[in-house]
């Protein structure tokens, strides 16, 4: 079964959160794409930015739409939405191997 290749990012978490899952999309799937509404777009770009300048993804596409939904009052608002999907970067090995080997190890 195949993975499922979107990250959606949010406000409640730190884009580091978003930065860990996708790498590890990356390493089974080779893409991901980052999914966000409003606010959390700043998340989703942050998030992007730091996978690419480390060398773990590099852009495929980035998207910007708007998105309507109905808010509490059923009053219609638009929303903006990004998709930014990324590809495994051709460095990402070394960095991923780089990066777990210089993290300490648990002691029991």
């Amino acid at each position: 079964m195949e993975r499922n290749k979107e990250v959606r990012v949010g406000l409640s978490k730190p884009y580091t959160t978003y930065v860990g899952a996708s790498k590890e999309i990356l390493k089974d799937t080779n893409s991901v794409e980052l999914h966000a509404l409003g606010d959390a777009t700043a998340n989703a770009i942050r998030a992007a930015e730091m996978l690419c300048s480390l060398g773990y993804a590099t852009l495929e596409k980035f998207d910007t739409l708007s998105v309507s939904e109905p808010d509490r009052s059923g009053v219609s608002r638009n929303r903006t939405k990004v998709i930014i999907k990324l590809s495994k970067a051709i460095g990402f090995d070394k960095a991923y191997n780089d990066f777990k080997s210089s993290r300490p190890t648990k002691q029991d």
